[in-house]
């Protein structure tokens, strides 16, 4: 393995509310989200060097002090499969925000789990499941997972769904399309410790409202995507979004977790503009566009509509493809494919 470097590239992910049925209603832990072009991680990982005689070569990992101790843990974790496994210098150029709604945990494990496996020369993986309980990650949502994996729009029938191997479909989401992502500078959602305590208490939805988001889903937004339909869209998320925002509103404080992004949707739900859905715990949302200029036209929207600048607004495009990773050789040009 000596000389040869994996490249990583990820997407980020948006999921939309998870839905917490039960084995009557189904849909245990299913929903709905999206993956995205950008943000993304961008990592490289290659075979540490001695740094000296008798020195023993050590990971070395080069990040923002969240992803070095993520990524340092993960390491560690992966050996107890990857015995031959040797010690890494890895190196971060791009990350995903943590604790922001875009699933930065989930595609970051993924990814240095399956550059892992490239370097000690096995296929990444059978299933994105199996990559996902090698990486500690899966543990609720597969949305990730299976995006990380495949991109595009993802419907996740939920734990209950037989088989499992086809608990999620994958939608490509027109080439047009975009999404503005807004979040608070400042804010971060529930995660960790304090995420598992509240899941701990085995909430669950009524029947009826897991019957509304699932109607949403299949009879809605599925629909609207396979038709290029983006008004259809743009509406039936909302739809989706409110009823997700209303269940955890008990634990978040309203539809959206964070004030501005209240404020926010207010007024452009007054302009006009439909389609803004919480990920996950927030704070950030994302709200479709029809083409880059509307989504430029909405970019500017949002910045009038927040003097103060307290709120980071971005665009970006869906992404209809998974992860995707190069094994570098000097000897070789890069041998590139998607995970």
């Amino acid at each position: 393995m000596n000389g040869r470097s994996i490249q990583i590239r990820t997407g980020a992910r948006l999921h939309f509310g998870l839905i917490l049925g039960t084995e009557s209603t189904g849909w245990v832990f299913g929903g709905v989200g999206l993956m995205l072009q950008q943000p993304g991680w961008q990592l490289s990982l290659q075979p540490a060097e001695h740094s000296g005689a008798g020195q023993t070569a050590q990971d070395r990992v080069l990040g923002s002090p969240e992803a070095v101790t993520r990524i340092t843990t993960l390491l560690q974790r992966l050996r107890a499969a990857l015995p031959e496994l040797p010690p890494l210098h890895v190196r971060v150029d791009s990350e995903v925000p943590f604790h922001t709604g875009l699933g930065a945990g989930t595609q970051l494990a993924l990814g240095v789990a399956a550059a892992c496996r490239w370097l000690c020369r096995q296929q990444p993986h059978q299933t994105p499941l199996q990559l996902a309980v090698a990486a500690g990650r899966a543990e609720r949502s597969a949305i990730g997972t299976w995006g990380f994996d495949h991109g595009g729009f993802l419907v996740d029938r939920g734990a209950t769904a037989e088989p499992q191997t086809d608990r999620v479909r994958s939608l490509a989401l027109p080439e047009d399309w975009r999404i503005v992502l807004v979040r608070p500078r400042e804010s971060q959602g529930l995660s960790g410790a304090a995420e598992s305590a509240w899941f701990g208490t085995r909430p669950q939805m009524s029947p009826a409202l897991v019957g509304t988001m699932a109607g949403i889903i299949t009879e809605r937004l599925v629909p609207a995507i396979l038709d290029s339909r983006f008004a259809d869209f743009a509406a039936a998320l909302q739809d989706y979004g409110d009823a997700a925002g209303n269940f955890y509103a008990g634990q978040q404080g309203h539809i959206f977790a964070d004030p501005q992004i209240r404020r926010l949707v207010d007024q452009l739900r007054r302009a006009g503009i439909y389609g803004a859905a919480q990920s996950s715990w927030g704070p950030g949302i994302g709200i479709p566009a029809a083409s880059p200029d509307q989504a430029q036209a909405l970019v500017q929207l949002i910045r009038n509509c927040d003097p103060d600048k307290g709120l980071l607004v971005s665009i970006t495009a869906p992404c209809n493809a998974g992860a995707s990773i190069s094994r570098l050789a000097p000897e070789s040009r890069s041998d590139s494919r998607l995970v």
